[in-house]
């Protein structure tokens, strides 16, 4: 037996609840859109996914991040200079600070006698240190000469350098590498004990800087007001190097009492 029709009281009220349905979630979807309207704007997610599938697509050594080597590029692209200069003295200073604590490990202990003994009669090897000075010399090094100076030569040597790698090869380590390491043990040396007197320097420098700086007063005011007075502004400096011979001869002097 078929349902009787809906009567006609019926089908207005049906209208009315479709009605209020629609009329709801219009009201829900534009609230929803007023929401996501007042959030920052994000990158695209295909694009998003695009870059992270082309990073791990790229990682030829799971130990790279393909990533951080694009952006390090760009650095180099930028900033060549600096970058290398950074890298040299890291790689240095990880190199000297890895090598002091091995060397320092792997030597023998040494006995009541200044003999070097081995290690079961030693009770075994010395605790491994890390000699900080050598590894802020080698850092220094790294940072303002190694990494600076292989920038340009380098890019002098592909410019102007024989177009064959083996002859580019024999004139780097030949003519450059040489006179290099002459000056990177020259540098070192002097970076150490430039370090080693910087203590003693300052116990020195207190020590004598009150009454230095009274003598000064006796001389400099009036070397720089006659200075002043008497010269024009681009004679200055000229002026008051020639004054301070007499200071440089006063202090020498009095160094040596």
């Amino acid at each position: 037996m078929a349902p009787p029709p809906p009567s006609i009281e019926e089908e207005p009220q049906q209208q009315q609840h479709e009605t209020s349905a629609v009329s709801d979630n219009n009201t829900r979807s534009s609230a929803v859109s007023k929401v996501f309207a007042r959030l920052p704007s994000l990158p695209n997610a295909s694009t998003s996914i695009n870059n992270t599938s082309t990073c791990l697509g790229r990682l030829s050594n799971p130990f790279v991040d393909a990533c951080l080597l694009d952006r390090y590029n760009a650095h180099l692209e930028s900033n060549p200079v600096l970058t290398k200069a950074l890298t040299a003295a890291t790689v240095q200073g990880l190199g000297a600070a890895l090598g002091s604590f091995l060397s320092g490990r792997n030597a023998p202990a040494a006995n009541n006698d200044n003999t070097c003994t081995t290690a079961a009669a030693a009770g075994g090897r010395r605790r491994g240190r890390v000699d900080w000075l050598e590894v802020f010399a080698f850092a220094l090094h790294g940072g303002l000469l190694n990494g600076p100076i292989g920038h340009y030569w380098f890019e002098w040597l592909e410019t102007n350098g024989p177009k064959s790698k083996s002859k580019s090869m024999l004139i780097d380590q030949l003519c450059v590498q040489p006179p290099l390491l002459f000056v990177m043990f020259v540098f070192l040396d002097m970076t150490k004990a430039a370090v080693r007197e910087v203590q003693p320097s300052c116990a020195r420098t207190l020590s004598t800087i009150g009454p230095t700086i009274v003598s000064s007063w006796r001389f400099w005011p009036l070397a720089v007001w006659a200075t002043f007075k008497l010269l024009k502004k681009k004679h200055y400096t000229v002026a008051l190097n020639l004054c301070s011979i007499a200071w440089t001869v006063y202090l020498s002097k009095g160094k040596k009492q």
